[in-house]
């Protein structure tokens, strides 16, 4: 099966290159047609935990990878904001978010700030540590990919699907990607191509140590492929699963929050959702943001290529009980959704006798003579998809998802703004702007220094929390 969505993949993918940006399209469109092939291949981690070996890749650059270190600790305010905003993203991802609720250790206050308490404790390691056997980064990466093995048989024997490459890629991202592709928005000095070369080299090396093939590993390209493949990987990934929001991604990051709301005061769900799609890019959350920057990377694939992964998605453990979500997500175009309140005596009449278009208007059903709504099954097909989209994102019977289809770059900005503030409560506007402020302080002297006063105080605490 995996050779043959290759196959089918790099067929329609021939000539279709033409609106990357140069010098890297080549590099960017191969990425994404191996990433798509290995959606059917675990992370390979050998017969158990017990006969895992930890070792260093042969490319590694132990000046490369400690100048990285280095590029974190100058920046580490930011870094550690985009790590934070990172997590609701890589929530979002709704297979991924049923195997962490699998394992039954972030659904509660208590269980969330046990769980990511030791998951910033493993990264400060990867960070601060040197990186040789024996060492407290060596030993912690060795505990992380043991425990992602043992999560990953364990979903499986549930039917919830094996850890796979792409997610295992997509996680990489989590933690490089923002400070990579949006510094300017976190106050990371982004000025010297070798600083972000080598923080890109670092997590080249952390992802090949965490079980992440060579061949998916997007830290292992040139610095401008690096940086598109997070720009699409944002397009086509993040920026539509950010806006789809369901009761369990709810729940577990509502958990997050209130178990760091003790050391991070300037913090609400609703603050955080506004800063993390701020970071994605997403239309309405363009507050205190330069909008030259605000560009759309052009596309690269088509709808016939997703169609093929979805095909296969369909069919396996763990897409298939939430494959609507991966239909809405996965798309060639551009998609605004946002959730509409019915309040008029039209409700009930719509919600039984209209569909819903991609552009988000209703169109009414024809009626079959034997009083059935569906006249083929193509129909019958889409109003069950709808309905089973409403039902995995929690709508009630007086809410709709209405949808917007962008058509191009042009049309897109025109939706860039930043009303999506004022929808906040006061106290989450206070947060958002606070956070904001704190982060361009960065880029003064003294700012610089009283956020980093800040931050080392916070990190005692959590650190004392976690016995260390």
């Amino acid at each position: 099966m995996r050779r043959e969505v290759g196959i089918v993949l790099k067929q329609r993918s021939r000539g279709s290159c033409q609106n990357l940006w140069n010098p890297s399209r080549p590099e960017t469109k191969e990425y994404f047609t191996n990433l798509f092939e290995s959606f059917c291949n675990p992370v390979p981690d050998g017969d158990s935990g017990a006969n895992l070996e930890t070792r260093l890749p042969p490319w590694f650059d132990e000046a490369k990878f400690k100048r990285g270190q280095q590029f974190y600790t100058d920046n580490r305010f930011g870094i550690l904001q985009a790590n934070f905003c990172s997590l609701l993203v890589l929530l979002a991802d709704p297979k991924g978010l049923r195997i962490l609720e699998h394992t039954g250790k972030s659904s509660t206050m208590a269980t969330a700030q046990k769980r990511y308490v030791s998951t910033f404790i493993h990264m400060n390691d990867w960070y601060e540590s040197e990186l040789t056997p024996g060492s407290r980064s060596w030993k912690s990466l060795a505990l992380v990919r043991r425990m992602h093995l043992s999560a990953s048989k364990s979903a499986a024997r549930r039917n919830l699907g094996n850890i796979n490459q792409p997610e295992m890629a997509l996680t990489t991202f989590g933690f490089m990607g923002f400070p990579l592709v949006r510094p300017h928005l976190l106050g990371i000095r982004y000025d010297n191509r070798e600083d972000q070369e080598a923080f890109v080299h670092l997590w080249a090396v952390l992802g090949y140590m965490l079980g992440v093939e060579d061949q998916y590993n997007m830290c292992l390209h040139r610095l401008e492929v690096v940086e598109m493949i997070c720009h699409l990987v944002m397009r086509y990934i993040f920026l539509p699963s950010l806006q789809l929001e369901t009761p369990l991604f709810r729940q577990m990051v509502g958990a997050i929050v209130d178990a760091f709301a003790d050391y991070m005061p300037f913090m609400s769900y609703e603050s955080v959702m506004f800063l993390t799609r701020r970071l994605v890019g997403i239309p309405g959350y363009q507050y205190e943001v330069d909008m030259e920057k605000e560009r759309l990377c052009r596309p690269i694939l088509s709808q016939a290529e997703f169609d093929v992964i979805l095909e296969f998605m369909e069919q396996k453990d763990g897409y298939r009980q939430v494959f609507e979500m991966y239909r809405a997500i996965f798309s060639d175009k551009l998609r605004l959704y946002n959730v509409k309140e019915l309040n008029s005596p039209l409700v009930d009449d719509i919600n039984q006798n209209c569909l819903l278009s991609l552009d988000g208007t209703y169109r009414k059903l024809a009626a079959e003579p034997d009083g059935e709504e569906y006249n083929d099954e193509a129909q019958l097909r889409k109003s069950s998809s709808k309905k089973h989209l409403q039902e995995l994102l929690g709508l009630k019977h007086n809410q709709e998802l209405v949808v917007t289809q962008v058509e191009d770059e042009r049309e897109w900005n025109m939706y860039l703004n930043d009303d999506k503030l004022k929808l906040l409560s006061a106290k989450g506007q206070r947060n958002v702007k606070f956070t904001i402020q704190t982060l361009n302080w960065c880029y003064s002297t003294i700012g610089r220094y009283t956020n980093e006063m800040a931050l080392s105080f916070i990190l005692y605490r959590i650190k004392r929390l976690h016995g260390k």
